[in-house]
């Protein structure tokens, strides 16, 4: 028995052997001419020193490392070459896989690769080779697989591609200018090719790094693009934690700088809808722009449709209804309206559907109920209403369902608590009503992501919690505490207990849950008082977003873990020095700790983070000192540092922040001289300087542009003197260009894609005092323009370069020594909706021209020399007496005296009390104090109503200037 258990041993030893040799025998050999063209191609790159991209580490060699000269059997047999490929027969090379090789250098045309003319797959993705395509890839016509993404490629898409008529798959994203014609790849007649050209950049691409895929399942926001290390690492037993940054459901783009440039703009040609039956089309984050094409009806081979991140307006087009095949369709992040067609019905295959991030009203259609096979839905940030419907509990398939940032009411539906292959419910920011306890989600044993903030629910949370959760948005859900089942949650990435009421210390305990997985805190708008230590160091190592915001803190400043990015603190009781250790956030983007009691110098150290920290928000504390020099590069697009007792000059480095649109140091001690230099920061939009020492002349600008987009300025309380900036005024281009779309803000372009439970957009906030009078803007308009120059030492006439500010909504000039005649080309000023040059020495009559400015709604004149008769048409029959007062020479309504009476007033108002009362009436627009908003603004902000004319007056009248007041 042993002796026949020997010899089937050895046989089977024998085999192994045979086959082993069969094997390398019939390795194929490679042709000397296509060995020779891959060493040649290799001769004429070199590689960059690895790690270049994640799958390249320091210990990994460079493909082309293994491509070897010599003539062995095994080395210069080039089948046997790193990411060769070989035809078993011929021994042809067919495929060449070079991506994420760390390569560099230029391809031309007569590069030795175009000679392999049987290639089937060509991959060069994720390399740098910073040069057009060449044409003489329209040589490779066997291709069937080509992959350029990533590469730094630029210029046009060469027609000599139309060429490759064999291609099922093409792959040109995350390049740098890559331009698109569809027109030149409809004839290419593969009747299965997937296209992908979106997503092309002008910066660095983060290579080897995930995107978005198809529809993608973000749970509280969309996918990131642009920014690394974006998601943590693997979350235990848990799904991947890449899953909810950036979903990979279908196929995944790179991750890369969000800054597009030149990719396809316009409409998509009729001739694309005459392509051979394509199975996959894939044109998101484009400029596409126009209605989504009717043509697209005739794709009926289609299986997945993308159109999403491009400007597309209009309906959704019932015709899309007769693309039966498709399992996915995507057109989220465009401007589409209406509502959902209810021919959706006939996408019975339909897996993943996205609309998410459109204008859709209306209700989720009935029709609905005939998708059985839908995995994954995503209707979030439309204008959706109604109920949320039963019927989603049907589709039993559902793993993934997204309905947040609409406007849906009434109760959740039962039915949606028996999904048990539920994955992610986000019904965040809705006007959701009712009762739910948690322990209604047992039977979806799945469910890992519940959104529920920002709703009018009631939240009850049992004791015998056991579910392991992996996100949680439980915001605006009337919880007066921690819920204690948060200490056994050791997989929590996400967590929003937001606008509660849960008051006094945070336990100890909350500080140990889940402290290697949590990224993302939200304690804002609570009644919190304190930690149970104080310095609290925060245990979460991965922790990068942090909202603690509106809450009643005391004691110093918290310190985050050193991963930290966006880190708010702002409106509390927060006391004493900024510690040097928040100096070590070595990837902080923003900062916010304002509206405390916080002392002292500010760090040193604070200038080393500038290469990261984009928005640095530190306003209305009692910091003292002189403001930091910044290191190095400087990544800043807004700095507040208003409202404290700053000192000393202005940081000179202010210059090399190249990004910098909104700078705020109003409300110090500053003393220095205007600062011509910051002429040179071509994104500057807002510049305040009100309230500090600033003095001397502001003469003629140094350069022919500067301050080219300065759309705000205050630099009103200081001692400049001198003529107004006549030469500034005519640099101001933007002040002249009118913004036609009144929808936009400034600081739209400052968008982040996180999962916070409110909307993941930032918008400027200001406060401007009008007689006294708080206005407050949560979003700076971008149409807004505002010029204070007030209470100042200004003399001379008022300049005629002042009249081609045409865009220029607010202008204030009072206490000043203006001097000379009220001109009448201030009438060209025909957006002005609020006029003040009072406290002044201005002399003659009132221009009738002034009556052209139809918009103006406040005018304050008063305590000048002017005289003769007031205008009384148009406007001006509108503005009342004190509009006028302390012009002793003027006549007509509203005033007392009447035009053709010669008796002079027996006394002109020189008494204190007189004086105080022309004081109290000048229109004094003021930016008290500008902030930065993220769903909650930073600073206080109500709204952005103009008080009217009759309320303003009385109120100065009874109460004066009323001064700013904080909220603690």
């Amino acid at each position: 028995m042993e002796k026949e258990s020997f010899h089937f041993k050895f046989l089977i030893l024998l085999l192994t052997c045979v086959a082993s040799h069969s094997l390398v025998s019939t390795q194929p050999h490679c042709h000397e001419d296509e060995r020779s063209a891959l060493l040649e191609f290799k001769a004429t790159l070199f590689t960059i020193e690895p790690p270049c991209c994640s799958s390249a580490t320091s210990d990994v060699q460079p493909k082309i490392e293994s491509w070897n000269a010599s003539t062995g059997e095994t080395q210069g047999n080039c089948c046997s070459w790193a990411g060769v490929e070989c035809d078993e027969v011929s021994g042809r090379v067919i495929g060449l896989n070079l991506s994420c090789s760390c390569l560099s250098g230029k391809i031309y045309s007569n590069t030795s690769i175009f000679r392999l003319l049987h290639l089937r797959s060509l991959n060069l993705a994720l390399n740098d080779f910073n040069c057009e395509i060449p044409p003489a890839i329209g040589n490779l016509s066997s291709l069937t697989d080509l992959n350029f993404s990533g590469s730094n490629f630029m210029g046009p898409i060469p027609h000599s591609l139309g060429n490759l008529t064999r291609l099922v798959h093409l792959d040109l994203s995350n390049n740098r200018s890559i331009g698109t014609t569809l027109e030149d790849l409809t004839i290419i007649t593969s009747s299965s090719l997937f296209i992908r050209t979106g997503c092309n950049s002008g910066s660095s691409i983060n290579k080897c790094s995930s995107c978005s895929g198809g529809p993608y399942n973000h749970p509280f926001g969309p996918p990131v693009c642009g920014r690394q290390n974006a998601g943590p690492q693997n979350a235990g037993p848990l799904v991947n934690p890449y899953r909810f940054l950036n979903a990979t459901h279908a196929n995944p783009y790179r991750r890369l700088n969000a800054t597009r440039v030149n990719p396809y703009r316009g409409e998509i040609p009729s001739s694309f809808g005459r392509l051979n039956h394509p199975k996959h089309l894939d044109r998101r984050f484009n400029f596409i722009t126009g209605e989504v094409p009717f043509f697209l009806r005739n794709l009926v081979q289609l299986k997945s449709l993308s159109l999403a991140g491009n400007m597309l307006i209009g309906k959704i087009p019932a015709s899309l209804g007769n693309l039966v095949q498709l399992t996915s369709l995507d057109l989220s992040l465009n401007k589409l309206k209406g509502e959902i067609p209810c021919s959706i019905r006939n996408l019975v295959r339909l897996t993943h559907l996205d609309l998410g991030y459109n204008q859709l009203v209306g209700e989720i259609p009935l029709s609905f109920q005939n998708l059985m096979e839908l995995r994954f839905l995503t209707l979030r940030s439309n204008q959706l209403s109604g109920k949320i419907p039963s019927l989603l509990g049907r589709l039993i398939q559902l793993i993934d369902i997204d309905l947040s940032f609409n406007q849906f009411h009434g109760e959740i539906p039962n039915t949606i608590f028996q999904l048990q292959g539920l994955h992610t419910l986000n019904l965040n920011s809705n006007n959701l009503s009712g009762t739910v306890k948690l322990d209604m989600f047992s039977e979806a044993e799945n469910l890992q992501v519940l959104g529920l903030s920002s709703n009018k629910l009631s939240l009850i949370v049992e004791a015998n919690i056991t579910h392991q959760y992996y996100a949680l948005g439980l915001g605006s859900c009337n919880l007066n505490g921690f819920p204690e089942f948060l200490q056994d949650q050791d997989y929590l990435f996400f967590l929003d207990l937001s606008y509660n009421s849960i008051s006094g210390q945070v336990p100890e305990w909350f500080l140990n849950v889940s402290t290697r997985n949590l990224r993302h805190l939200n304690l804002s708008g609570n009644f919190l008082t304190s930690f149970a230590q104080d310095p609290v160091i925060f245990k979460w190592e991965q922790l990068v977003v942090a909202d603690l915001r509106f809450n009643e803190l005391q004691g110093s400043v918290p310190i985050p873990a050193p991963e930290m990015w966006y880190y708010f603190i702002s409106n509390n009781r927060l006391s004493g020095e900024i510690s040097p250790l928040i100096c070590n956030l070595s990837s902080i983007q923003m900062i916010d700790l304002s509206y405390n009691h916080l002392t002292g110098f500010l760090p040193q150290c604070l200038s080393n983070l500038s290469g990261t920290l984009e928005v640095m928000s530190l306003q209305s504390n009692n910091f003292i000192g002189k403001i930091p020099n910044l290191n190095g590069n400087c990544a800043l697009v807004m700095i507040d540092l208003s409202c404290n007792k700053l000192d000393g000059p202005l940081p000179r480095s202010l210059r090399n922040c190249d990004n910098l649109e909104f700078l705020n140091f109003g409300n110090n001690q500053i003393r220095d001289v205007f600062p011509s230099w910051l002429g040179s920061l071509l994104n500057l939009k807002v510049l305040i300087l009100r309230y500090n020492r600033f003095h001397g002349l502001i003469g003629e600008p140094a350069e022919r542009v500067e301050f080219p987009t300065l759309q705000i300025i205050d630099l009103s309380q200081n001692m400049f003197s001198g003529s107004l900036p006549s030469g500034y005024f005519k640099n101001w281009t933007a002040m002249k260009v009118f913004e036609t779309n009144s929808s936009s803000y400034i600081g739209d372009p400052i968008k982040r894609a996180w999962i916070f439970s409110s909307d993941a957009t930032f918008h400027y906030s200001m406060r401007v005092i009008a007689k006294g009078i708080q206005m407050n803007y949560s979003k700076i308009q971008g149409y807004l323009t505002l010029i204070d120059l007030s209470s100042n030492n200004f003399s001379e006439a008022i300049p005629e370069a002042i009249g081609s500010l045409k865009q220029t909504v607010l202008l204030n000039l009072s206490n000043n020594i203006l001097s000379g005649p009220l001109p009448p080309f201030m009438a060209k000023l025909t957006n002005l909706e609020a006029l003040d040059l009072s406290q002044n020495q201005l002399s003659g009559e009132i221009p009738q021209e002034l009556t052209q400015l139809t918009s103006l709604s406040v005018f304050n004149i008063s305590y000048n020399r002017l005289t003769g008769p007031i205008p009384q048409s148009q406007q001006f029959a509108t503005f009342e007496n004190n509009s006028y007062k302390g012009n002793l020479g003027l006549c007509g309504t509203p005033l007392s005296r009447k035009c053709g009476d010669t008796k002079t007033p027996s006394s002109s108002p020189t008494s204190k009390e007189d004086q105080d009362s022309g004081i109290a009436r000048e229109l004094d627009w003021k930016i008290v104090c500008m902030g930065y908003a993220s769903g909650l603004v930073i600073g206080v902000v109500l709204g952005n109503s103009m008080i009217t004319r009759r309320r303003v007056q009385s109120l100065v009248k009874n109460f004066g200037i009323r001064k700013q007041r904080r909220r603690r």
